[in-house]
């Protein structure tokens, strides 16, 4: 007969020996099997160390750069960006304080300790500024008369743009002598005038250019009043805008808010053309448009209508 009593205290005595034997072996700092306590979260194992890498772009700001982290196996980054600031985020961006040549390095770790390194130069410089567009002015001696100078629509108004003349100024496009006795100019009359006049059969002449955005320019012209009688409220005057964008009627661009508008009110006689001229900032699309008219009981010329940029 087995004696149950005799077993189970035992068992029970071996078991309790057992365990205690184990409680002393864990307890034990020398034994090798702490070696093998678990890692740190998001660490690689030694066979897959971090490796660093980045790629660099230029913002719209020439001083400013994006750092695209590449790397890796990595937890941890530190970024030095070659003029004295440093960062620990994953990307960098950095503004350099002048223009120069700056070593960027990017040091990559894990939580094993183990670390890698990686550098780029990088030359900050100063964008050139393009040259500013030199635009054509179409038919700005009118010679063509009304060509390019006919605006889509009018409200209200002649879309005839002016009176083709040969009473025009006696200098060329280009300033020069023309030798001839009669050029092409745009002419205005009681009956074609805008201002106390405005009719039906007010003409104004318009032409769309595009510039430079944001750009200094010269808006300039030539014009001739045969005489001013004091007939007309402010006197008899040109008047040659350049306006702030497109427009599909002759009849609103007039009423906009010009980015410039020269006046022109001396009465030197018919053929004996004045030349004013005006600087003006472009806006920030380049689209602009030239918009002339006359208001006058009597007779005016305009001609030679140029827009360029300032030197």
């Amino acid at each position: 007969m087995i004696n149950l009593k005799k077993y189970i205290i035992g068992t029970g005595i071996t078991a309790l020996a057992l365990a205690v034997s184990l409680s002393f072996t864990a307890c034990d700092p020398s034994i090798s099997a702490l070696e093998f306590d678990l890692p740190e979260a998001n660490s690689q194992e030694d066979l897959t160390p971090p490796t660093a890498s980045f790629t660099a772009t230029v913002s719209s700001d020439y001083l400013t750069y994006d750092f695209s982290n590449t790397s890796a196996s990595a937890t941890d980054y530190v970024w030095d960006y070659g003029d004295g600031n440093t960062g620990v985020t994953v990307d960098g961006v950095n503004t350099y304080p002048a223009e120069g040549v700056y070593t960027i390095t990017l040091t990559a770790s894990d939580k094993l300790g183990k670390v890698d390194s990686y550098s780029m130069d990088i030359e900050v410089v100063e964008p050139e500024v393009p040259a500013a567009i030199y635009p054509e002015v179409l038919n700005g001696d009118f010679e063509d008369g009304t060509t390019n100078w006919k605006p889509e629509n009018c409200t209200d108004c002649n879309t005839n743009a002016f009176n083709s003349s040969s009473d025009g100024s006696p200098l060329l496009y280009d300033g020069t002598e023309s030798g001839a006795s009669k050029t092409g100019g745009a002419k205005y009359t009681s009956s074609t005038s805008a201002g106390a006049n405005l009719s039906s059969n007010t003409r104004y002449g318009y032409q769309a250019i595009y510039v430079s955005p944001n750009t200094n320019y010269i808006l300039e012209y030539e014009y001739a009043i045969k005489t001013d009688n004091e007939d007309v409220d402010g006197g008899d005057r040109a008047i040659v805008s350049i306006l702030d964008g497109y427009y599909d009627d002759a009849a609103v661009a007039a009423a906009s808010e010009p980015l410039v508008s020269i006046v022109g009110d001396e009465a030197s006689g018919k053929g004996v053309f004045d030349t004013v001229k005006q600087v003006f900032t472009s806006n920030a699309s380049g689209e602009v448009s030239i918009l002339l008219y006359a208001i006058t009981n009597d007779e005016l010329y305009i001609d030679n209508v140029k827009v360029y940029p300032v030197e």
